[in-house]
């Protein structure tokens, strides 16, 4: 079995998928950089594959004109879930695709289709949240400072619409769980990896009065005779609470 060792990401990814069709590889296995170490030394030589855009563009307009932009973007979205074995399922994904044209989109009872479709939808629906779940904090750096922990790889599919959305202050979203940021600088916004979290980022003087006054706002304008815990929990899940503001305070 051919080994292909990739950059993390999903043009990273691409990379080495072209590079297994480039040699004729059956049954190829992909490992991320992070988890190359972790492979085990039994396991064959790894051919390290570089992340190549011009090579990611030219896959996608491959793919994009054999069955359409919708099915490359459920794949990208289904590639950062980050579930153990997803670039096996997507190279099958992928390559199914190329093959059948655009009856793919009408094979959603089939493997790996209907999988694929599934983790794309879960992941979408995560990085919808997070449009409305993200909270910013001016703290004395004079940043805006928002942290999460999403069970998706969702900062390279929200960070776009936070440039629309606050696109007049620097700022950076912080994934906890993955120790990367999404950093916004006026121009355009990068991903940062090997973020790591040492100490609470202290708020501006401004920041504290405008979270006080949020709160104030939240609890006067709630209706006592229709307090519905179960159901404000369904809205608003407990694990996003503790980045939330109106929930922790600044």
């Amino acid at each position: 079995m051919a080994r292909y060792a990739y950059e993390g990401d999903f043009e990273g990814f691409l990379c080495a998928l072209v590079a297994s069709l480039e040699n004729g590889d059956g049954q190829p296995e992909f490992v991320r950089d992070s988890d190359a170490a972790e492979a085990g030394l039994f396991s064959g030589e790894l051919c390290q594959v570089p992340a190549v855009r011009e090579v990611t563009l030219a896959f996608r307009s491959r793919f994009v004109a054999a069955v359409s932009r919708e099915a490359f973007a459920t794949a990208r979205y289904a590639f950062h879930s980050g579930k153990k074995g997803i670039e096996q399922l997507l190279w099958r994904y992928l390559l199914l695709g190329l093959e059948q044209g655009r009856l793919l989109e009408g094979m959603l009872t089939v493997e790996p289709v209907w999988s694929i479709n599934r983790i794309a939808r879960h992941v979408s629906h995560e990085a919808h949240k997070f449009k409305g779940f993200v909270r910013f904090r001016e703290v004395t750096e004079g940043f805006l400072y928002a942290s999460i922990e999403p069970e998706a790889d969702v900062l390279p599919l929200i960070a776009p619409h936070f440039v629309g959305r606050v696109g007049d202050r620097p700022w950076m979203i912080h994934d906890l769980r993955r120790r990367q940021a999404a950093v916004f600088d006026l121009r355009s916004w990068r991903l940062v990896s090997g973020i790591e979290l040492t100490a609470e980022p202290g708020c501006s003087d401004a920041e504290r009065d405008y979270a006080a006054l949020w709160q104030r706002y939240f609890r006067h304008h709630a209706i006592t005779e229709r307090h519905n815990p179960k159901l404000q929990q369904k809205h608003v899940p407990l694990r996003y609470r503790k980045h939330l503001v109106e929930f922790t305070g600044p």
